[in-house]
């Protein structure tokens, strides 16, 4: 029976693990600092079961002992950027949340493949690698998935088309150097550089690029969740169903694409142990120097952890 601990019952931890439960993918636990949180959700969750039809169970806790013999661990603790915070001012205080998150579940669950959720999700999964000292296969962060399905979106909204219609990814780092890969895209089979203008195709990267904090302006005191907590969602399910499905995840790259020693988002295959491959899609030079350019950013908000060493200590 397959087991997933999600580490922040928050929106974006609740919302991923209604999915779980609403898709019958796995029985979940629920963790929560916040003495009663998790619990309540989980019970309304459960609840919900008897008119959503699923039989998986979902519990909430304050501790970590629950966790024990988990297949996948999500972790979505963390602060949430507010109006006119970047990912590097979530950095230093994230990066703690993580370090106690990983002290305390790691012990129970040492088998478990980790999904990072928390912002900014490249360099926390760096984090979590070195911190767990895991191979990467089993550290990935959630990125890609999300940003994809934003770049979908405002190609379906822009075309009048369903969403399922186009093909898309976007790779890179996830944050304003994100890479939505136009040369690749497609509508119904044709290419999206035949089907609208060089300008209105860069106008959607743009808005892809921004999707996050523009939900972010509108809510206020608040950050996306339904999507991201769906993305995490279709990531362990890839995970734990074996899919060997393609999608991009933050993970740390080994040479692919001239890329070396940093978590970034790629296409990758996932499957029960993880990240299976790496896969090498074919970009256009302007592409390719672009990703260079978001591996580099995700570089320069590394080297600004400088704690990096006494917090994985």
């Amino acid at each position: 029976m397959a087991k997933v601990s999600i580490v922040g019952a928050g929106q974006v931890g609740a919302t991923c693990a209604y999915t779980l439960l609403k898709n019958n993918v796995a029985d979940i636990v629920l963790i929560d600092v916040v003495d009663g949180l998790a619990k309540g959700k989980a019970l309304d969750m459960m609840q919900a079961g008897a008119i959503e039809g699923y039989e998986r169970k979902i519990i909430g806790t304050t501790g970590y002992l629950e966790a024990a013999g988990s297949d996948v661990i999500i972790i979505t603790a963390g602060l949430a950027r507010q109006p006119g915070m970047s990912r590097s001012d979530l950095l230093g205080k994230n990066a703690g949340i993580l370090r106690s998150v990983l002290l305390n579940i790691v012990p129970e669950a040492p088998e478990a493949l980790i999904i990072v959720v928390t912002n900014p999700v490249d360099v926390l999964a760096h984090f979590a690698l070195k911190f767990t000292n895991y191979k990467p296969n089993r550290v990935i962060g959630m990125s890609g998935v999300l940003d994809s399905a934003r770049y979908r979106y405002f190609i379906a909204q822009a075309l009048d088309v369903p969403m399922s219609s186009v093909d898309g990814i976007v790779i890179g780092a996830h944050g304003d150097t994100m890479l939505p890969v136009a040369s690749l895209t497609k509508v119904d089979g044709q290419p999206l550089t035949k089907l609208i203008s060089h300008d209105k195709v860069r106008e959607i990267i743009d808005k892809t690029r921004h999707g996050g904090a523009e939900i972010i302006s509108y809510l206020k005191t608040g950050s996306a969740f339904y999507a991201p907590g769906a993305s995490s969602a279709r990531m362990a399910d890839a995970i734990l169903n074996d899919k060997k499905e393609v999608m991009p995840c933050s993970v740390l790259a080994q040479g692919e694409y001239g890329i070396e020693g940093i978590y970034i988002g790629l296409p990758v295959r996932l499957g029960r142990i993880g990240v299976e491959e790496i896969i090498e899609v074919p970009l256009t030079g302007a592409e390719t120097e672009a990703l260079h350019q978001s591996a580099a950013s995700a570089r320069n908000l590394l080297a600004e952890l400088t704690d990096f060493n006494s917090l994985s200590t």
